[in-house]
């Protein structure tokens, strides 16, 4: 698939290397979180809209007992420019005592990613783990712990594999940048 409907956009992962980076944090998260899942089922918090394919592609590749649930809140709604945090759905599962794997599309500001972490934590999570798609490569006002990276990318603008440009593009096999910023 070509995004043109976007305009001209850049490629910067392949759908090929989408896969391996998959496959290799699967690995990682079943090494960490399988020896705690005979216990309690892990908790896996699916970061919508972005993280739906993420989590679709990750999720029969853990060997471990898991609850699937979802959590929506966002900062961009149809902006290629952050905003306030906008809270649209939370979580239907018990977090008390649980370990939690949250699963975000993106690691940008951190803002977002942050205030999940911290909500997970107040509801009376054991323990937070973080797996993102993509981490930009820029400065952020915070440390946000995320133990799982698929892949790293610029600081730009991009989508694919679940994220979206203006609402577009979520269906890109590879992860791409928009040539305008």
């Amino acid at each position: 698939m070509t995004p043109s409907h976007l305009g001209p956009a850049e490629l910067l992962h392949s759908a090929e290397a989408v896969q391996t980076a998959i496959h290799r944090m699967a690995v990682a998260i079943n090494a960490d979180l399988e020896p705690l899942a005979p216990h309690r089922p892990v908790v896996v918090l699916c970061v919508l809209s972005g993280a739906m394919v993420v989590v679709g592609q990750i999720l029969p590749l853990l060997h471990f007992p898991l609850l699937l649930d979802c959590v929506q809140v966002s900062r961009y709604g149809d902006q290629t420019r952050g905003g306030d945090l906008l809270w649209r759905l939370a979580p239907r599962e018990s977090l008390r005592d649980a370990t939690v794997l949250l699963i975000d599309d993106i690691l940008d500001e951190g803002i977002t990613l942050l205030a999940l972490q911290d909500y997970c934590r107040k509801e009376g999570a054991a323990a937070v783990y973080t797996a993102v798609m993509v981490r930009k490569d820029r400065p952020r006002a915070a440390a946000v712990p995320v133990q799982y990276v698929g892949l790293e990318v610029p600081d730009r603008f991009v989508f694919g594999f679940g994220l979206d440009a203006r609402g577009l593009g979520r269906n890109a096999p590879g992860i791409y940048a928009l040539m305008e910023e």
